[in-house]
């Protein structure tokens, strides 16, 4: 823009002088002058600048810089933190936890049967993770049972541990894996027919043998209800067939089918764990449990462990030859394969016997010749005060 006539002859000396001194300020802060303004104006003529290369020009940036004013910080990009995906277990997977060192002769739990049994291992393990006296080790196979084309030998396998290793009890939790499966034959043996039973029978009270033979305790678990009507009528009658052979061989059945329950006798995945919590119980195929279930089923199971074995306190003992200055104060007095009174015979009874006549008959104990209660003595004593004679002494 350009001005002309007599205002631009009365503002040219005063622009001049404002230019020269706007030149100077410039060369002082970058040594040199902007070519821009350094080339002369025709006379007469006022210049403005224009937007240009200067837009944004701050001219005391340097002076800022040199004292740090106004400096802009530069923002450090941040970096992005990579979330770690939550490690998830499987259900019913124990979590991490310690076991302190066992004893070098620690007795020995084993635990037999598919992958119900080994949760529950976990779950002792747990329980018995701060005794020392006992240790938790696992035969257990988790999709196998007692039937199918080629079944592990159970019978062979708890054998060769209980004659390998100081077994103090045996625990078997097993079916599941047997719903629905036949037993070998020509034809198949189908599920649940009378043979199917039968045979399923015999291989149950053949591991119990095994066991009961070699003087261990055996504990068996039972399985627990579903919220599938036809699973839980099989349940049902496998969980008969172990209570069967509880019956016979002294075996500890463990019934878990009402513990599962919601209070009005209905299915629940959830219920209250072993610290009396709300807790999720089981697994989504409502079969399985959780890591809280098995927990809760371990924790049946070890109250009966403790029945047998004494609370664990009397098996450090074991061994130790009888001595007056020796007092074992915790563990069992005796043995729970001791036989008492005659042993496992049992004698018949005498209906004839006194025993049997006052306890069962309630009929008296014959008087005994001269006692208070003999009646013979109150007879003679009454007869002769009849007769005139006064007891000696009055």
């Amino acid at each position: 823009m350009r001005f002309t006539g007599p205002m631009a002859r009365n503002w040219t000396p005063a622009i001049r002088s404002t230019r020269v001194g706007l030149v100077c300020v410039l060369a002082v802060l970058f040594g040199e002058v902007p070519t821009a303004l350094s080339q002369s104006a025709p006379a007469g003529e006022i210049v403005v600048a224009q937007n240009g290369p200067l837009r944004g020009f701050n001219p005391f940036a340097p002076l800022q810089r040199l004292f740090g004013g106004g400096a802009e910080r530069r923002r450090e990009p941040q970096k992005r933190v990579k979330k770690r995906p939550r490690a998830t277990r499987p259900a019913g997977a124990a979590p991490r936890f310690e076991v302190l060192p066992k004893d070098p002769d620690a007795g020995l739990v084993l635990v037999v049967g598919d992958r119900m049994a080994r949760g529950v291992a976990e779950g002792l393990k747990f329980t018995l993770a701060e005794k020392p006296q006992i240790r938790v080790e696992r035969i257990t196979e988790d999709k196998a049972g007692f039937t199918g084309e080629t079944p592990p030998d159970w019978s062979t396998q708890v054998l060769s541990k209980i004659r390998g290793a100081d077994v103090k009890a045996v625990v078997v939790m097993i079916g599941r894996r047997d719903l629905g499966k036949t037993f070998p034959g020509d034809p198949p043996i189908e599920f649940m027919t009378a043979e199917w039973l039968d045979t399923y029978r015999n291989k149950v009270e053949a591991l119990v043998r095994v066991v009961r033979q070699e003087k261990k305790p055996i504990i068996w678990a039972g399985l627990p209800p579903t919220n599938n009507e036809l699973t839980n009528g099989d349940f049902t009658q496998l969980n008969s067939l172990f209570q069967g052979a509880a019956a016979d061989r002294r075996v500890r059945y463990v019934d878990i089918w009402d513990i599962f329950l919601a209070e009005d006798g209905s299915y629940s995945s959830f219920g209250p764990d072993v610290d009396g919590k709300n807790a999720r119980l089981r697994t989504n195929d409502r079969i399985g449990f959780t890591w809280a279930g098995y927990r809760k089923v371990a924790f049946f199971v070890e109250r009966e462990l403790s029945r047998i074995l004494g609370g664990y306190g009397g098996l450090a003992f074991e061994g130790v030859e009888d001595d007056p200055n020796f007092i074992v104060l915790t563990g069992r007095t005796t043995s729970p394969e001791a036989l008492l009174l005659g042993g496992e015979e049992d004698k018949a009874i005498d209906p004839d016997s006194a025993a049997y006549r006052f306890f069962v008959k309630g009929e008296p104990l014959k008087p005994m010749p001269g006692r208070v209660d003999d009646p013979r003595v109150a007879v003679e004593g009454t007869s002769a005060l009849s007769e005139g004679q006064r007891p000696s002494g009055s």
